[in-house]
């Protein structure tokens, strides 16, 4: 006998799930959604997340790169 949920499909959560879990608004997972930060698939009138998903976005580094400074000066000292 076959168990009509199967562990190869993936857990979706709701954007107000994903919303709690990342400590954010629905409108912010939304914005996430639409800059592509977080892919999402849209079933009826509602968007879901899967689980995986959510944890690549949180995974994933924050901030800008770090670039070094340059040592030497791009002003002139002239004016001084």
């Amino acid at each position: 006998m076959t168990n009509s949920s199967s562990n190869d499909s993936p857990e979706l959560l709701s954007v107000a799930q994903t919303a709690k879990l990342l400590d954010v608004t629905r409108q912010r997972v939304h914005d996430l959604i639409k800059n592509g930060q977080i892919v999402a698939c849209k079933l009826g009138r509602y968007y879901y997340i899967e689980a995986a998903e959510l944890k690549r976005y949180m995974n994933q580094p924050t901030g800008k790169p770090y670039q070094p400074r340059s040592t030497t000066s791009q002003h002139s000292i002239d004016n001084c």
